[in-house]
């Protein structure tokens, strides 16, 4: 009886974690407002709802990892810091007697519940590790060219202004704003040298971050090409359509393919429309709308357009969330290359479905099925 309420409770977790967020964060916008009936402290009250529901989210998280493998580094992981951040800041800042205006701002915190910024921060920490040594040689040059220009500058303007550059600190304060092209405007230099400095200065500050930016994309767009390979590695990996692949062909065709994930009672292909890419069903399960037909793991469909005349012959919708793997066009003709024996079942499959539907006007069904039989459908 325990399990199945957990369950329930994670459930409702999951599907309400994105409400809870937006109207807590709502709430603490709006708190410092005189609202109507704000005297009965009813946004106060929404917003310790809204706490009770994410400590309820670390409870959860813990009972669940204490059900597993290495649970004392699921307790130091960047998730469980999320769950403390989320709970002990508001309670701590309440029993301070900190006032609810201030003490509730620290629900910004919540904003790290969202899944894209856990995984944003995760991929960041790798492409700072990754890009360590290149991030730090463009940090030496940098903090060179900051000291030596507030050093000249102090140098050669003191004199002139020695209000403004009269210390290496106040030099230092222009160099920074200088170098980062934020130009602040209150200290500036007026002696014909002191403009000459300031224009290699300013160059120099759009050469750094120029590099720090080109270092840093370059480094998301290696990680994440890594993460979807591994990604899309462990999907196809699942498809019992390209068990008969050896790993270098896994390789290649992890390439070719591009994962997506669509919602419950999404319409990924409608009939009548041009289509361009077949799809391969990793987890999941879709229905074929008018035939009755309902395709599983390891399935795929969308092949007829890709073989016929490009316009789709069904609609497909998604029964539950689902994970597919989609093959364009111009890779489907790379990949009937370079196998000949998969694209060929393909193939006999789409011709299979063809006279299928000759005999049975009434069906209109284009979804193949995987080269294993138990994935094959009859529809």
């Amino acid at each position: 009886m325990i399990r199945p309420s957990i369950d329930a409770l994670s459930g409702f977790v999951d599907s309400a974690r994105n409400v809870v967020l937006a109207v807590g964060l709502i709430c603490i916008v709006v708190l410092p407002m005189h609202l109507p009936y704000s005297e009965v402290h009813w946004l106060e009250a929404i917003l310790w709802a809204c706490l009770a529901f994410y400590a309820l989210e670390w409870a959860l998280d813990i009972s669940r990892w204490s059900k597993r493998d290495h649970f004392r580094e699921r307790l130091l992981s960047f998730q469980h810091v999320i769950d403390i951040l989320a709970v002990v800041p508001i309670l701590a800042a309440n029993l301070l007697g900190i006032p609810a205006t201030t003490a509730w701002l620290l629900g910004a915190f919540w904003l790290l519940k969202l899944p894209a910024a856990t995984s944003g921060f995760s991929l960041l920490g790798h492409v700072f590790l990754a890009e360590a040594n290149s991030l730090m040689t463009v940090v030496k040059v940098f903090v060179f060219v900051l000291v030596m220009a507030a050093i000249a500058m102090h140098l050669v303007e003191r004199d002139a202004q020695p209000a403004a550059f009269g210390t290496l600190v106040n030099s230092l304060y222009w160099a920074v704003t200088t170098l980062t092209t934020t130009g602040y405007g209150d200290i500036v230099p007026v002696t014909p040298l002191g403009r000459l400095i300031a224009g290699f200065v300013m160059i120099s500050g759009l050469a750094v971050f120029g590099l720090w930016t080109g270092i840093l994309a370059t480094g998301f767009a290696a990680e994440t090409r890594r993460r979807d390979f591994v990604r899309t590695w462990e999907f196809v990996a699942k498809v019992p359509f390209f068990k008969p692949l050896s790993p270098a062909a896994i390789i290649e065709i992890a390439r070719m393919l591009r994962p997506i994930d669509v919602a419950e009672r999404t319409v990924i292909v409608r009939k009548g429309r041009q289509g361009d890419c077949m799809y391969f069903i990793a987890e999941g399960l879709v229905e074929v709308a008018g035939a009755g037909v309902q395709l599983g793991s390891g399935a795929f469909f969308g092949e007829m357009a890709l073989l016929g005349d490009g316009t789709r012959t069904a609609t497909v919708t998604a029964v539950v969330p689902s994970t597919l793997l989609v093959l364009d066009l111009t890779d489907y003709r790379i990949f009937a290359a370079h196998y000949p024996d998969l694209a060929h079942a393909v193939e006999e499959e789409a011709a299979r479905r063809r006279a299928e539907r000759n005999k049975k006007p009434d069906i209109s069904a284009e979804p193949g099925a995987a080269a294993n039989r138990h994935a094959t459908v009859d529809e």
